[in-house]
């Protein structure tokens, strides 16, 4: 996986399956813009080779034997955890703009959104709060790293082609008590990547009122995160309220995160799954489509 900030003329044509003269007529044109190093050679920003490959369908090539294109793209794949280390640090450092990048140059090689999650965001993250509980990273510098995460995302959400609507809607949030609403964005991503139109209540809400929202929406994905699980005593009690609701009756409930590793608690808080991580979300999410 490429760590780069920027492209050069020669990996943008590789993954827009075109000649180094045509990347560069692009940029004389003015439809791909470049930036210039200081030794004037051109450098193109991951996010806007993405949205010039969405505006004018290109893309790496699929068609088989394809072992130009698709080995250039693995000879650039660094150790993981170098990769990882990058977007750690740019989330610490607040630098919005490179974790977009990072994001989206990944994305941009890959096609999949599962492992980039899986393995270059969940660890920064992950990262970023054991050094915050050992004392290593101040409540503030976890709040900006998180903000920055969320940014990045964003920035990649608008660069992820989506799949035609499939008609079914899904819901997403955090259970009450829970402020930590990056999760939620992941999964909502993923959603909308297959096609499903997706309700995202962010963190901190109670059953009741999730009950409430689906009676409205009529889901058939609900998608609860939990991080941390302070009153698991009236959580199982709200919990058993919400599942025998009718609503709830014809979804599927989805519970992912640390809060729900535990199997007594799973014993007590029944799902159709409970993803160890995203790639395992994703593919039950492509077989409900």
């Amino acid at each position: 996986m490429p760590i780069s900030k920027s492209l050069t003329t020669k990996e943008v044509a590789r993954l827009c399956s075109v000649s180094d003269a045509t990347v560069k007529r692009w940029d004389d044109a003015g439809v791909l813009k470049s930036e210039r190093t200081s030794g004037g050679h051109r450098r193109f920003r991951a996010e806007e080779v993405a949205r010039f490959q969405l505006e004018q369908d290109l893309g790496l090539k699929k068609s088989h034997g394809d072992e130009s294109i698709n080995a250039a793209v693995a000879r650039r794949r660094p150790n993981k955890n170098l990769s990882d280390c990058s977007y750690f640090r740019a989330l610490v450092a607040g630098c919005e703009e490179e974790a977009a990048n990072l994001l989206i140059n990944y994305f941009l090689h890959e096609k999949n959104l599962s492992g980039l999650f899986d393995d270059l965001l969940a660890p920064a993250m992950r990262k970023i709060g054991e050094l915050w509980v050992a004392g290593e990273l101040t409540v503030a510098q976890e709040h900006l790293a998180t903000r920055t995460a969320i940014s990045s995302l964003y920035k990649l959400r608008c660069v992820v082609p989506v799949c035609d609507p499939n008609g079914k809607t899904a819901v997403c949030c955090a259970i009450e008590g829970d402020f930590h609403e990056l999760p939620t964005h992941l999964a909502q991503i993923i959603f909308e990547s297959e096609g499903w139109d997706v309700v995202n209540f962010g963190a901190n809400l109670p059953l009741y009122s999730l009950t409430e929202e689906i009676s409205h929406l009529s889901p058939k994905l609900i998608c609860i995160s939990s991080t941390i699980m302070a009153d698991i005593e009236r959580l199982s009690r709200d919990y058993k309220d919400f599942s025998e609701s009718q609503p709830r009756r014809n979804a599927s409930v989805v519970l992912g995160g640390r809060g729900f590793q535990n199997p007594g608690i799973r014993r007590r808080l029944p799902a159709e799954l409970y993803p160890e991580n995203f790639t395992q979300l994703s593919e039950f999410v492509r077989n409900l489509s």
